[in-house]
């Protein structure tokens, strides 16, 4: 059974360069989107707490929480093919 445990579109996935070509586009661009929305939350709640602002302060923590999954889910799928 042991011989049997990898993953078959692992294997197709590391053979076909054209899709890695692609993914990587994906992945580069989806990055930078996180990343400026992670940020972009963080600097929503700095500015909301400095004007007393809950619902700003609570709409960029969220952003910034969710891009923050994003990244962690884009790590770890990044990982999982090398």
């Amino acid at each position: 059974m042991a011989a049997y445990s990898t993953s078959p579109t692992r294997v197709v996935a590391q053979g076909d360069s054209e899709i890695d070509g692609e993914r990587t586009t994906w992945e580069t661009v989806s990055r930078i989107v996180a990343w400026v929305l992670f940020v972009g939350g963080l600097v929503g709640a700095v500015l909301g707490i400095a004007s007393l602002r809950v619902e700003i302060t609570v709409a960029g923590l969220i952003l910034a929480c969710t891009a923050g999954l994003v990244l962690l889910k884009l790590r770890a799928d990044s990982q999982e093919s090398v």
